[in-house]
């Protein structure tokens, strides 16, 4: 009797079958890729937040003699009418050339940002190297959750408004660090939400503050 013989040829995909399986591929990107982007966002902020709280405990270390007592930094130290640093970049230095703040130049340049390699780069380099303002003659009056540190992309600490293409976030976020050194960010949605702000940035008995920007 001769041996009965099978067919053991395989059937691979019909085209229609193939478009389905890009089609669910395609949706599934679609559907995560906004995810996977909030979620990088909320690192990159986290970690601006941390570098807030670092400056803001190295700028206590520095001024530890007269810690809210005349205020920190000072806006006028020796009473002549102008203030002993340009910028913050000039302070920032300052605070690293002193030892108070351990790190190196990259720290202060936010995503998107081209970090400084020494010295001379970041206090020439202005706001192109420099992320962080710096809130001046804070002192026992200063609310404990104001932010006396933070991301350059408030354009405006007193009007509380954020410059849209201002790196290193935009309004997509911010970050900062408090008197109290609580590292905090806020996403989009709070920043759209402008008003919910208010009591962050409650200025107390101040009608203003003065800030060392970068320049």
């Amino acid at each position: 009797m001769k041996p009965t013989m099978t067919s053991t040829r395989k059937q691979g995909f019909s085209l229609i079958e193939l478009m389905a399986v890009i089609v669910v591929i395609a949706i599934l990107i679609t559907l995560v890729s906004p995810q996977i982007g909030k979620v990088q966002l909320r690192g990159k902020l986290t970690q601006q937040a941390h570098h807030a709280k670092s400056i803001v405990e190295a700028i206590i270390a520095k001024e530890s003699a007269s810690r809210f007592n005349s205020g920190w930094p000072q806006s006028d130290p020796d009473g002549d009418g102008e203030t002993s640093y340009s910028s913050s970049n000039d302070f920032l230095a300052d605070l690293v050339e002193g030892g108070f703040l351990d790190v190196d130049y990259t720290f202060f340049a936010g995503p998107g940002m081209t970090p400084a390699r020494s010295e001379a780069e970041f206090r020439s380099g202005g706001d192109s190297v420099n992320a962080w303002c710096i809130v001046l003659d804070v002192n026992d009056t200063t609310p404990g959750n104001f932010p006396v540190v933070y991301l350059k992309n408030m354009t405006d600490i007193n009007a509380q408004s954020f410059g849209e293409d201002v790196a290193p976030f935009g309004t997509k976020g911010f970050a900062f660090a408090t008197k109290n050194g609580e590292a905090i960010f806020v996403e989009k949605g709070d920043i759209e939400e402008i008003g919910n702000l208010q009591a962050i940035f409650d200025l107390g008995d101040e009608t203003s503050v003065q800030v060392l920007e970068p320049q």
